[in-house]
């Protein structure tokens, strides 16, 4: 999620192994704008430790672009609240709420009150599926939040969960012996523990609908495919459905368009390599992204955008 943290960041490069977004910004450029997300400049850290705990998140940064994560994430709000996007959808959350945010999914944040404080977990992508052969039941089921993510907590539950991500940051920043399998089992037990207090607070777990289950699915298959493919038939045909009736059934569940689904991914990348990774040239990042030349890249984005991708980087400066 879109928070600033305290720390002083320091800075990272493009991550060509699992194609993730890092800064090469100068300090004086992050200073200038604060337009860094976190978990970018905490990138290499997460994925060598496979897991951090952030327990001073204080106030939002001047972040004003959506941004896709590739870490499984749980936010525990302490106090005060924050005005995000999830998924182009307005949310808000606020004092002892627990947000769940799977991989891949894109967050916007707007607005936070001056008492925000909050702790942030972020699971990287090695140690999320290190947890799924354990047992598919061991992260918290997605299906439970692809429409809500967060809910209430009581203070006894906030305590509790406070103790133990406490804990797991300790553990994670130590190099005792079995530490791996440590954070695993007190992972375990902070799953069952959120998985308990939601039944307990009134949150009843409803199955995803059939239209719901194929947005989710679509999703999932725009994260695959989003350099190769960005045409509406194409994820159509994944699913055996005309292209009518699938835009149809996306349009109807999701208020947007599955055209729009495919754009807005596409374009929420682009915006992070121009903006993060400015000794990439436009050419570059054209072709990173899966388009045959600068040319195409610079029609698709302008149309998206109403500026071309050098304008783009441009008016960031």
């Amino acid at each position: 999620m879109p928070f600033c943290f305290a720390k002083t960041p320091f800075l990272l490069q493009f991550n060509q192994t699992n194609g993730y977004f890092c800064h090469d910004l100068t300090q004086e450029r992050m200073e200038k704008d604060r337009q860094i997300h976190p978990l970018l400049v905490s990138d290499e850290l997460i994925n060598a430790r496979g897991l951090m705990v952030f327990d001073n998140i204080h106030q939002m940064p001047i972040y004003h672009e959506p941004y896709v994560a590739p870490y499984f994430t749980i936010s525990l709000s302490i106090q005060g609240w924050v005005d995000v996007e999830y998924d182009m959808r307005p949310v808000r959350f606020e004092r002892h709420d627990i947000a769940i945010v799977h991989a891949h999914h894109a967050l916007c944040a707007h607005e936070s009150s001056a008492d925000y404080h909050a702790f942030l977990l972020a699971l990287s992508p090695r140690l999320q599926e290190e947890m799924k052969a354990l047992s598919p039941s061991v992260l918290i089921d997605f299906s439970s939040y692809v429409w809500q993510p967060h809910f209430h907590l009581t203070d006894e539950q906030v305590t509790n969960l406070v103790h133990l991500l406490q804990l797991l940051k300790n553990i994670s920043q130590s190099d005792i012996p079995e530490r791996d399998t440590v954070i695993k089992h007190l992972l375990r037990v902070l799953a069952a523990l959120i998985r308990d207090y939601r039944h307990q607070n009134g949150y009843e777990h409803i199955p995803l609908s059939p239209h719901q289950e194929l947005f989710a699915r679509f999703h999932h298959a725009i994260v695959e495919h989003y350099r190769t493919n960005r045409k509406v038939s194409f994820y159509a045909n994944l699913f055996c459905l005309t292209p009518k009736h699938f835009a149809t059934v996306i349009k109807q569940q999701t208020g947007i368009t599955a055209s729009e689904w495919i754009n807005n991914y596409v374009m929420i990348q682009a915006k992070a390599l121009l903006l993060y990774q400015q000794r990439l040239t436009v050419q570059q990042i054209a072709l990173r992204l899966g388009f045959a030349d600068q040319a195409t890249f610079s029609r698709f984005f302008k149309a998206n955008t109403g500026l071309s991708p050098s304008e783009y980087r441009t008016s960031l400066t």
